[in-house]
């Protein structure tokens, strides 16, 4: 669909031709990442302003980038090297990353979905060369090709009936993310770092593990906060590995083997009766047993699965890692450098992850940020997790008692986090500028109470997440995830939702494909959100504080 390419390149050189044209000054973070990277263009290398949090990737990127249109207008008419770097043309830089960021996420979409295809197994992988104990084989069974025969049974779906839409269209779908469309168009860090965290995912996806340790660096030279995430694509790297990332390879010949200790029970049964039996009275015996198989494995499953497949899995997984140790090291040792060199740093930085104005940007326990991850993600991706409600909804009819527990101590947890650790920083109270500010005001801060009231909302918000990945992905791909995010989120004192859009990115490339008919109301709800707030940023402009003309931006 090189189509589809070429025109949200124009697209977006559009809106940047628009942004330009009526924002030419530096805007907000701006007025630090500009001048920085003018002074890397001057070749200043030592300059630093000491209000700048982040490593100076975006702004080595950013000289290179001026460098080459002083020499290709070097051809022409000489330019001052300030001129080729101005923050106009900086920003082109983060529209052109935006265009390889659907690419990138095209292609990650494509190598998902084909380690996911039935007829397909996992190659050269260090499980497929190693025995699994016989009790370990009912949860994972190393016959990938039976496992992947019924991966779509796995999920729930139907391949007659689900249709899911084209790799290019949930690219596109993806890259106009509000929090990531918007700062296509501003010399900011977001894009650039998003761009290198997802090329890591993506070689970690096709096993090239040394060209993911350098995305993974490159990303942290972006964002320090990505040194987090490529720790996690280290953890996925070994569990796809040991072949415990996807969960319908894990669980699909679970399924069918327990279908079909039901069926082949129930024709015991059937067999027995036969001989002694009239037609009708079999019909019955067959009808009876079956019932009675399926009401004892209901009882089994229901009673014994929440326990014992977390468990099962953990124990399976514990045995591959331990025996294929020399493999994984001899294989991701490329991946294990970029952590290990932010670990570094952090010893010889006294602890902090920021360079500068560590005041403002101080380590604290902010738990109330996961609960506004989850409020805000679910949001951005509801009509994508409607197939985990109904899903939900048929398990609480099944399994009342159950499913009543897991709710109340989804609240109690979302109450106990939203109670000890809310909190807000001086910035969020002071800017009017960013949306944050108003959404603070108006709802998260509107009363003492308000953290109580929207706590079953974070609740559904995370127990839906959870469940949309869960039904893709292993429960220690879901369990290393989340550590991650309360990593990445829990020190954060300033709340941002723009910090929110590596995990946001994480889940949506992990959760089912959406059909049409969900890609078509996310397509609407992101087209008109992105409407909405460059208008507000282009057209209306207010007087700020300081008498400086202020903009809406998120």
């Amino acid at each position: 669909m090189s189509w589809l390419v070429a025109g949200f390149v124009a697209f977006q050189a559009c809106i940047l031709l628009t942004v330009n044209k009526l924002v030419q000054d530096d805007y907000m973070d701006e007025i630090f990442h500009g001048p920085q990277a003018r002074e890397y263009c001057r070749g200043a290398f030592a300059s630093w302003h000491p209000k700048i949090t982040t490593f100076p990737g975006i702004y080595v990127m950013g000289a290179l980038y001026g460098w080459m249109r002083w020499a290709a207008q070097a051809l022409f008419s000489p330019l001052q090297v300030d001129a080729a770097c101005t923050t106009t043309y900086l920003r082109s830089l983060n529209m052109l990353l935006s265009v390889v960021c659907l690419i990138v996420l095209k292609d990650i979409i494509a190598t998902y979905r084909k380690q996911l295809q039935p007829q397909l197994g996992t190659k050269g992988t260090c499980a497929q060369r190693i025995e699994v104990p016989t009790h370990h084989a009912s949860v994972h069974d190393t016959d990938t090709a039976a496992a992947g025969g019924a991966a779509w049974e796995a999920q729930g779906l139907n391949p007659g009936t689900y249709e899911p839409i084209s790799h290019m269209l949930h690219a596109l779908l993806l890259a106009l993310y509000p929090l990531h469309w918007f700062f296509s168009f501003l010399y900011y860090t977001d894009v650039a770092s998003l761009l290198f965290l997802l090329l890591a995912q993506l070689q970690v996806a096709k096993r090239r593990h040394k060209l993911a340790a350098l995305a993974s660096s490159l990303a942290i030279l972006c964002r320090q906060t990505n040194a987090v995430w490529a720790a996690f694509l280290l953890g996925q790297a070994a569990l796809a590995e040991t072949e415990l990332e996807w969960a319908p390879a894990l669980h699909g010949a679970q399924h069918r083997r327990r279908d079909q200790r039901r069926t082949g029970n129930a024709n015991r049964l059937l067999d027995k009766a036969q001989p002694k039996t009239s037609d009708s009275t079999i019909a019955a015996a067959a009808k009876g047993a079956k019932a009675a198989a399926a009401t004892a494995t209901e009882a089994v499953t229901a009673a014994t699965a929440t326990v014992e497949e977390p468990i099962s899995e953990l124990r399976v997984a514990l045995t591959r890692l331990w025996r294929c140790r020399k493999t994984l090291v001899a294989k991701l040792w490329p991946l294990i450098l970029p952590p290990a060199g932010f670990a570094a740093f952090l010893v010889s930085n006294g602890g902090s992850v920021v360079l500068g104005d560590k005041e403002a940007h101080k380590v604290v326990r902010h738990g109330a940020q996961l609960l506004y991850f989850a409020g805000w993600s679910a949001l951005m991706l509801w009509p994508g997790l409607l197939t985990s409600a109904t899903a939900l909804l048929h398990i609480r009819r099944r399994r009342t008692l159950v499913s009543v527990v897991v709710a109340a101590a989804a609240v109690a947890a979302a109450v106990a986090i939203g109670h000890l650790s809310t909190m807000v920083h001086p910035y969020v109270l002071a800017d009017n500028r960013h949306y944050v500010f108003y959404l603070w005001r108006r709802l998260l801060g509107r009363s003492a109470n308000a953290k109580y009231i929207l706590a079953p909302a974070y609740a559904a918000a995370w127990v839906l997440l959870l469940a949309g990945l869960l039904r893709r992905v292993s429960v220690l791909w879901t369990a290393g995830f989340v550590a991650c995010l309360v990593v990445q989120l829990l020190p954060a004192w300033l709340l941002e939702l723009r910090y929110f859009t590596p995990g946001f990115f994480m889940i949506a490339l992990h959760l089912e494909p959406p059909t049409r008919v969900q890609a078509a109301v996310m397509m609407s709800m992101y087209g008109a959100i992105n409407l909405a707030t460059m208008y507000m940023f282009l057209y209306r402009p207010f007087e700020f504080a300081d008498g400086s003309v202020a903009r809406f931006i998120w």
